[in-house]
């Protein structure tokens, strides 16, 4: 006997879906930027560029890591999920950025997904924007603590590491 499989992959992405998602995401770029870890530029140019690379589906997720000035590490790591498994969604916020100590600094790491159908425009977009290509993941387990969605498309922020209470 003999028989056909077939999988099917449901993609929930869609540039609407992606625009009511990240003016959450962008808003925890200005919460840290009210509590001066990050610019207000800077919080402007992470907005930007995230959406830039996630329109063209070329991120797995991405952290925003904050170094203390001990030199311990801590991250808000986001995971993209397009399947259609997000059903439930937050408002952005919950981080008292202020309780974290003072010389505090953030940086912007990406995730991309090289097998995008698109990351060819999505790598000379970074290069051409400064981005540095070798940096890495803070490491650790991602304590789940929101979700922001639109219809099945979104992202889940964890927290990794040792955060201020």
């Amino acid at each position: 006997m003999t028989g056909t499989f077939t999988a099917s992959r449901t993609n929930t992405f869609t540039d609407a879906r992606l625009r009511a998602v990240m003016p959450e995401v962008g808003a925890d770029f200005y919460a840290m930027a009210n509590a001066q870890i990050i610019s207000l530029a800077v919080a402007q140019r992470w907005t930007e560029e995230l959406t830039f690379i996630l329109q063209h589906e070329a991120a797995h997720g991405f952290q925003v890591q904050l170094t203390c000035p001990d030199g311990r590490r801590i991250a808000l790591d986001y995971r993209v999920s397009g399947d259609g498994s997000i059903r439930q969604s937050g408002t952005a916020g919950g981080i008292d950025y202020y309780a974290l100590p003072a010389g505090t600094w953030a940086f912007l790491f990406v995730d991309l997904n090289f097998n995008a159908v698109k990351i060819a425009v999505v790598q000379t977009y970074i290069r051409e924007r400064g981005w540095a290509l070798n940096a890495q993941a803070v490491q650790g387990e991602a304590v789940r603590d929101r979700a922001y969605s639109k219809d099945g498309y979104g992202v889940i922020r964890g927290k990794i590491g040792a955060w201020p209470t």
